[in-house]
Order: structure tokens, then C-alpha cells, then sequence
């Protein structure tokens, strides 16, 4: 791998210099097409909020009943995480396809079709609870979570797509606003679905929600305007030239890793605070009590990644957070000075969550793109598609690993020793971050000029 601090490396061919400007000066001449203050372009960003919001407000709407409602129809923990499971699975399958259908066909075509089929397959989903058959309830719900997937898949890969062509200057900021909405929207979809499942039953949250996300359509149809243009880059990339860079690789390890912790307390939070006494509102709260934080933190994380650049350091910060948080969730249970089934010690490790989801989560779509510039990746429509797809790719798998992996441990060891595991993940990829960037600037000091080394960090 090249050397990332070589002052040869400067790409001034490509079409925004965005290694030497964005990365390498404070002075940076901003593209007058991509300023954030003009009309059109907060009518852009606000467009692509809503896009976000629905889809994640809707994605995290099951979480304070459906576990235990589909317990009660006699479905397994294990069953129950594989349903939540299956919609960051087929993400995680489907995205790298987003990819080919947004360079052929434009975002919003694909946005558009994502946010009709995702919101149909969810009104159907609500009628799910009127299967009184096990196995017919268990089927349909694998189904219709799958079609919803795909569709979300779609919007996601496709508005992120649209973030980055129309802001290519800005990324930390593009990371900030995904990460605000996707916070607000977890915050504002278990306790939305809480409060709409106390009044109506299981079929309401799922209608409000589904027709919400078609009703958005014309408004992102006038908002967002018509803009697609086919793909006439002469230089393409691909997921195998991403494979070959070893940093852009661990960085994809992180986002499998942030997605596994934040959708890991899906399957498995609720029955555990229902032995608690706790209702599906106050349930839906203890989601709202990390999510919030998150949403709240994220913009400030990336404004002082930006300014600091010490991205590295603050996905450390965020993994050692997360491996802390897990272990008073449990509460682990080599912990014994800790006190068990503790509503206060449950609020405190939700508030840790957050904090750590922002540190650990946000910085790695700056640090992504600056990898692949820096190995050469071109700076084009198809390099856009292709982070687009790492990031809902990457993070989905994680989430899809998460609530089976959750359901299955809280089943057979219990939710102390599944929390425990958890942390211990996080603790693992600390170590691999550690070792790997250190590793990297021992090799830069060796290849380096001995009168121009630099003291070793844990950003470049």
C-alpha cells in the first residue's frame, strides 16, 4: 500500500482534488455548486432527511411488541431474532446490486421505487397479526420482512448516492446529517410504535408508518427535482479494488461491528425489561434514551472529527465505550458488585450507548473516503455508488448478525452472558483497530525520510 503521508500522492487530476484540499488543508476553495447555504441544496438535504427518518423510523417500529407478540403465538427467541434478522440480512445482500441500478437508472428512480415497495410490504405486514397459524405468521413475516428490505435497500443506498454527488466537498457533514436522522429516527420509531400499538393493536403502527413513507413520495419528487444523468465515467470501480486495500477492509470490519451493537438489543431488550415490569411505552423510552443521545451527538462528533481529523482515535474511543456499555447492560456476570435487573443501571448503559454509537460510528464514512482517494480510487458517480453500497452492505450485516446472534445466546445462557459477548467483540475489534494502525505508521516511519518522522499516533 502506498504511503499515505507521501506528498507525491496528490490526485490533482481528479475532478475536486479532494485528498490535497479536503483532507490535507483548512483552506479548502469550496465548489460553489456544492455550498450547504444555497436554497436548492437545503432543499436537498432536507429531502434526503425525510428519506432516512421514514425508512428507519419504520425499520425500528417492531421493537417494543413484536418480540413479545410473536412469543405469545408460540415463535421461538431464536425465530424471532432470524425475522428481525432477515431485514438487515437481505440489505446487506441487496445493496452491491443498489449499486448497478443507480448507475443505470439514476437515484431517484431507484429512491422512488425503494420507498413504494418498502412501504407497502410494511401495511401488509401489520395484517400479520390476524394469523392465528404459528408457521403461517412465522412464514409470512420472513416474507414480507424480506420485500420491505429490498425496498429500504433501494432508498438508502440511492439517497446516500445523491449526498455525495451534490456534496462531494462535505462529506463529515454528509455523515452528520445521515447519522442525525438515522438517530432521530430510532428514537422516534420504538416509542411512535409503543404509543401506536397501545392505542390500536399490532395492525397500526405498521399502517401509519407504511403509508407515511408512500405519502413522502411527491414531496421528494418536488424537492428533489429531476437530476439523473447516465453514468459516463471512463473509470469504474469496483468492490474487489476495495478488497485490496487492507485499511478500507477494517474499516468495513467497523461498520459490521457498529451494526451489530446497535441492533443486537432488538430481540432481546424488550422480554428483558418486561421482566421488569415495564410496559411497551416505557420500553419504547429505554430505546429513545440511547437513540436520542446518538442523534444529538452526531453532528457534534463529526464537526470535531473535521477540525481534528483524529478519526481513528474516535472509533477506539466509541468501541471502548460500547464494550463498557454491554457490560453494565447485563449486567456481566463477573460483575457481582453490580446490582441485577436495575432500571437506573439500564438508562445509564442506554445514555453510553449513544455516546459510544456516535464516536465509534460516524467517523468511518470520512475515513472510508479518504482511503480510497488516497489509494487511488476515482473520484466519480460509480466511486459514489460503491461507497454507498460498503456502507448499508457493511453495516447491515452487522445488524444482521446482531439480533441472531442476541436471540440465540439470551435463549440458551441468558441476557447477562449474551451482553458479555457483546463486549467482548467490541474489545476484539479495539485490539485489531490498535494493532492494525500502528502497525501501518511503523511501516510509513521505516519507508520514510529519517529527518521527517513523525511521533506515532493513531491517525494519519
Amino acid at each position: 500500500m502506498e504511503n499515505v503521508n507521501s506528498p507525491e500522492i496528490s490526485f490533482t487530476n481528479q475532478r475536486n482534488g479532494l485528498l490535497n484540499d479536503s483532507y490535507q488543508s483548512n483552506e479548502r476553495v469550496q465548489n460553489p455548486a456544492s455550498s450547504l447555504c444555497t436554497l436548492r441544496n437545503i432543499f436537498t438535504i432536507i429531502s434526503i432527511c425525510i428519506v432516512y427518518f421514514v425508512v428507519f423510523a419504520a425499520c425500528s417500529v417492531y421493537s417494543p411488541f413484536f418480540p413479545s407478540e410473536a412469543r405469545d403465538k408460540g415463535v421461538s427467541g431464536a425465530v424471532v431474532g432470524l425475522i428481525l434478522g432477515t431485514y438487515s440480512f437481505v440489505i446487506f445482500i441487496f445493496s452491491p446490486f443498489c449499486g448497478v441500478l443507480i448507475t443505470k437508472y439514476g437515484p431517484r428512480f431507484v429512491l422512488y421505487s425503494g420507498l413504494v415497495l418498502c412501504g407497502g410490504s410494511l401495511v401488509l405486514f401489520g395484517f400479520c397479526g390476524q394469523i392465528v397459524d404459528r408457521d403461517a405468521f412465522t412464514a409470512l413475516c420472513f416474507m414480507l420482512r424480506a420485500t420491505s428490505a429490498i425496498g429500504g435497500a433501494a432508498a438508502e443506498t440511492s439517497a446516500l448516492t445523491v449526498l455525495l454527488e451534490k456534496f462531494p466537498d462535505n462529506v463529515g457533514m454528509v455523515s452528520g446529517v445521515v447519522e442525525i436522522c438515522t438517530g432521530g429516527a430510532f428514537s422516534f420509531g420504538p416509542v411512535m410504535g409503543g404509543i401506536l400499538y397501545t392505542v390500536g393493536g399490532f395492525k397500526l403502527p405498521f399502517i401509519v408508518m407504511g403509508g407515511t413513507m408512500i405519502a413522502v413520495i411527491p414531496i421528494l419528487a418536488l424537492t428533489l427535482g429531476k437530476g439523473d444523468k447516465k453514468n459516463d465515467d471512463k473509470e469504474s470501480t469496483s468492490t474487489s479494488k476495495v478488497l485490496k486495500i487492507p485499511t478500507a477492509v477494517m474499516l468495513s470490519v467497523c461498520f459490521i461491528i457498529c451494526g451489530l451493537s446497535f441492533s443486537y438489543l432488538e430481540p432481546i431488550l424488550g422480554p428483558h425489561l418486561k421482566q421488569m415490569d415495564q410496559n411497551p411505552t416505557q420500553i419504547g423510552l429505554a430505546f429513545l434514551y440511547w437513540s436520542g443521545t446518538y442523534a444529538l451527538l452526531a453532528p457534534v462528533v463529526g464537526c470535531i472529527g473535521d477540525k481534528t481529523k483524529c478519526y481513528r482515535t474516535m472509533i477506539i474511543l466509541g468501541f471502548i465505550g460500547f464494550v463498557i456499555g454491554h457490560l453494565l447492560l447485563g449486567p456481566a456476570p463477573f460483575l457481582t458488585f453490580l446490582p441485577a435487573k436495575t432500571i437506573w443501571l439500564v438508562i445509564l448503559s442506554m445514555f453510553l450507548y449513544g455516546i459510544s454509537g456516535a464516536l465509534g460510528f460516524v467517523p468511518i464514512m470520512p475515513e472510508l473516503i479518504k482511503t480510497l482517494r488516497v489509494n487511488g480510487m476515482p473520484d466519480n458517480s460509480s466511486t459514489n455508488a460503491l461507497v454507498s453500497s460498503i456502507y448499508s452492505s457493511m453495516n447491515y450485516l452487522g445488524a444482521t448478525i446482531g439480533p441472531i446472534l442476541a436471540g440465540v445466546l439470551d435463549e440458551h445462557f441468558g441476557f447477562e452472558w449474551a451482553m458479555s459477548v457483546a463486549a467482548f467483540i467490541c474489545f476484539f475489534q479495539v485490539v485489531l483497530i490498535c494493532f492494525f494502525t500502528l502497525r501501518e505508521n511503523l511501516s510509513q516511519r521505516e519507508n520514510s525520510d529519517p529527518s521527517e518522522r513523525e511521533p506515532l499516533t493513531l491517525d494519519k
